[in-house]
């Protein structure tokens, strides 16, 4: 006959409950006293985090102008090589007709 072994708990303490840095510091933080002193707990930011309850995030600022210029970098190029698409039919173009007439294939009807 096998049972299960269950640690001990102690007592009072429920670990199902959510701890501080996931409450206060949206689980970007720990809690931790303030260096003057007190007895408000402050929250201490994970990496790329920052705030009073580390909710902003370091690099959160630059998302948006960063995709904007992926973008239009992408956008250039697209259009870049619209353009010369565009230029190299037209002197291919350009270089058929001289040949044709050069050639004599130039029927008119």
């Amino acid at each position: 006959m096998s049972t299960a072994f269950n640690p001990p708990q102690a007592r009072g303490i429920d670990l199902s409950l959510p701890t501080c840095g996931e409450t206060q510091c949206n689980g970007h933080g720990t809690c931790v006293s303030p260096p003057g002193g007190g007895t408000a707990l402050v929250c201490e930011c994970e990496l790329g985090y920052r705030g009073e309850f580390c909710d902003d995030t370091v690099n959160g600022a630059l998302s948006l102008p960063l995709t904007l210029s992926v973008v239009a970098v992408i956008l250039g190029l697209l259009i870049l090589a619209f353009i010369v698409a565009k230029m190299r039919q037209r002197q291919k173009k350009k270089l058929r007709k001289i040949r044709e007439v050069e050639d004599g294939y130039n029927v008119a009807v």
